[in-house]
């Protein structure tokens, strides 16, 4: 079944009087609305498969996690005072929130009404015997990243179900696309500085290391850069990398400045002109190559 995308959010009155703007959440908004976001699958039963059902037959039948959920939690994430979610969250650290967030895109899903039946008596509810991923896991996707977006510094939870540090609006394509004309040996180390980068738990240290990282495959790019661009423009896009504490540690290098910000805006900067200048040279080489034979 596909899962239609959201509409792009509508700014309400006072962000369009510029009074207010799209507002950031602190961690304990945060916690507060992921613990909503899962009740709120509860009550579509969404949580059925992974923690069962009370029936007024039957008694407690239950799900894939076993009948002591807590337990079952401590023991996949080692973690304890997961459960209930609506009581521990409020003590949770930013790694506890974010583990739970990722545990429980595995977990939700969607009962098959073919292989289940409503159970009337007493309005007991729905007994599901098959489910699907979807589209339970493409909702809680959508609402656990209207909560991770308002994040400082900005996460999403992929398709894959981990929340990595969000892009950019316009430039997500650039994480598939950048790399692909680069020659094979090459196309590693641009996916792995992405993958550095983009990691929830990477480090001031590792979102420069993947800085340099692009800034190294576009040196070995360096023929093409000039045939594409003046030589002044050519020598600015290195100098910035080589004098301001990305690529070396040499004393007069030019450091007091905000990292966080300014190594976001030239780690895509950097895969822009690497897919750029990719496109140019292959562009530039198939207009000289000579017509195959008919």
């Amino acid at each position: 079944m596909s899962v239609l995308p959201d509409p792009p959010r509508r700014p309400y009155w006072s962000e369009r009087q510029g009074r207010r703007t799209y507002a950031s959440m602190n961690p304990a908004q945060a916690r507060r609305a992921f613990a909503a976001i899962l009740a709120d699958c509860g009550s579509r039963d969404e949580l059925q498969e992974a923690l069962g059902y009370e029936c007024v037959d039957a008694g407690r039948v239950p799900g894939t996690l076993g009948s002591a959920v807590p337990e079952y939690l401590f023991i996949e994430l080692g973690r304890d005072n997961l459960w209930p979610v609506s009581e521990h969250a409020p003590d949770w650290d930013d790694d506890t929130l974010f583990d739970m967030m990722e545990f429980w895109f595995d977990h939700v899903s969607t009962g098959d009404p073919e292989a289940g039946r409503h159970h009337t008596f007493d309005d007991c509810g729905w007994h599901y015997n098959r489910f699907t991923r979807e589209p339970a896991r493409g909702g809680y996707r959508r609402q656990i990243n209207k909560v991770l977006t308002r994040i400082e510094p900005g996460y999403e939870l992929t398709t894959e179900g981990e929340i990595v540090r969000a892009t950019p609006d316009g430039v997500a394509p650039l994480l598939t696309t950048a790399s692909r004309r680069l020659p094979v040996d090459q196309q590693p180390l641009v996916e792995a500085a992405i993958t550095k980068y983009r990691a929830r738990s990477s480090t001031v240290t590792d979102r420069r290391d993947a800085v340099r990282d692009l800034a190294d495959v576009l040196e070995n790019l360096r023929a093409q850069v000039r045939a594409t661009m003046p030589s002044k423009d050519e020598a600015l896009l290195f100098e910035t990398a080589n004098k301001f504490w990305i690529r070396h540690n040499k004393p007069g290098e030019r450091r007091d400045y905000d990292h966080e910000a300014w190594w976001s805006w030239l780690f895509y900067v950097y895969l822009a002109s690497i897919a750029l200048v990719t496109h140019l040279d292959e562009r530039d080489r198939s207009k000289v190559a000579p017509p195959s034979d008919q």
